[in-house]
């Protein structure tokens, strides 16, 4: 009743020799890609794809006031 396969303890060892050096050069790679990034570096990378927008639509607006066309007394509002 011995039909229990013997594998060899030198073959499982070489299999995890070799799984180690293919995920460390693996590792190696994947951290050559990626060089070291300052935080200026990254700020600047980041607001380059922020879009310019305005943030008062307010301030193209024509001033098409009427009274200020029908004054005769033209005088500059301090408010404004």
């Amino acid at each position: 009743m011995e039909s229990q396969s013997k594998t060899d303890p030198k073959i499982i060892a070489g299999g995890v020799i070799v799984l180690l050096i293919i995920a460390v050069g693996l590792w190696y790679v994947f951290q050559k890609e990626k060089p070291p990034v300052g935080v200026v570096e990254t700020a600047k990378d980041v607001s380059e794809s922020v879009p310019q927008i305005q943030t008062n639509p307010g301030e193209d607006v024509p001033e098409i006031n009427p009274l200020d066309r029908a004054n005769p007394f033209k005088y500059n509002n301090p408010l404004r």
